[in-house]
């Protein structure tokens, strides 16, 4: 087996470049691309015509009414609520006022306390 470092005809074929089929337009993509586009828009021109013409045809499609406002008992509802609410404020307002003048009193009673205390005591001591 020799060995054969020149070229051989086998490979001087496979180095030939062959032409099996004509080379393609390179603008066919961007007019394939472009006849999506006009379908693509088409299609959305034509449905929403469908669906402004014949609105039966799409119930999902509801028109809002204006908003109606609360029903009146439920307005009453949160009126009474707020009354209430200002009612529960008011008293626990009182209740702290209350809690601090009872604080004062019973501070005072317990100086009077200690006042009486004093004064017996002295009373007491003179006596003996």
């Amino acid at each position: 087996m020799a060995l054969a470092f020149g070229r051989t005809a086998a490979q001087d074929l496979t180095h030939i470049g062959l032409t099996l089929a004509p080379r393609r337009r390179r603008g066919r993509w961007l007019v394939r691309a472009a006849l999506a586009l006009c379908a693509l828009a088409a299609g959305f021109a034509l449905g929403g015509f469908v669906r402004d013409r014949w609105p039966d045809l799409f119930p999902e499609r509801v028109q809002a009414s204006a908003p109606a406002g609360p029903p009146p008992e439920l307005v009453q509802l949160r009126r009474d609520l707020e009354e209430a609410r200002m009612g529960l404020r008011v008293s626990e307002a009182r209740g702290h006022e209350l809690e601090r003048q009872v604080d004062t009193l019973n501070q005072k009673l317990t100086e009077s306390q200690d006042e009486l205390t004093f004064f017996r005591k002295a009373r007491e001591g003179r006596k003996h």
